[in-house]
């Protein structure tokens, strides 16, 4: 059933180091290089900014609604327009539509803010996402990485931060790490 293993060029012994060696390689000294490697790149300043920015471009800052005071609504009658304005006064500035409008643009602030904030709150798990998910996908270049004690870079080592931002944007890293 079984060939004789004495044709090939290595021991039992030696097979079963070579085996260890690549397992260990693969499930312990790949995933920590790789990690150091992205902390000792900055990976987790960077996704954070990242993610603010991202953020930032996704709810942009309201444009600022116009003021619907004496000016504004008497101006097109010219100088007379401007006389009533100076005779009365600002009297329509503190009016109910320009209260309305200034509390609806408030309330769009205080909604763009609470987003940025819970972004921040959630970017350090979004990042840890990235950086699992990278590794668990790219175990075997940084088993190879590892293995070769940093003397052969496959691609996706090379590429690590490319790896990262795109592990980050995927589905599973979206939401704080797949939680929502």
């Amino acid at each position: 059933m079984f060939q004789d293993a004495s044709g090939l060029p290595l021991s039992g012994t030696a097979l079963v180091a070579c085996v260890t060696y690549a397992l260990f390689a693969g499930f312990v000294t790949g995933p920590l290089i790789g990690e150091r490697t992205a902390i000792k790149a900055g990976w987790y300043s960077q996704c954070a900014s990242h993610i603010s920015a991202e953020i930032s471009a996704a709810h942009p800052d309201s444009l600022p609604l116009p003021k619907f005071g004496c000016e504004a609504l008497f101006g097109f009658f010219g100088e007379e327009g401007a006389a009533y304005c100076r005779r009365h006064g600002n009297v329509f500035d503190n009016n109910i539509l320009t209260q309305t409008l200034d509390r609806a643009q408030s309330a769009s602030r205080a909604a763009r803010e609470n987003r940025i904030a819970n972004a921040a709150a959630n970017a350090s798990s979004r990042c840890e996402c990235a950086l699992t998910t990278t590794l668990e996908s790219r175990r075997t270049s940084f088993a190879l990485y590892a293995g070769s004690l940093r003397l052969i870079e496959p691609p996706a080592v090379k590429a690590l931060q490319s790896e990262l931002v795109s592990s980050l944007n995927s589905p599973a890293c979206a939401f704080g790490g797949g939680s929502s």
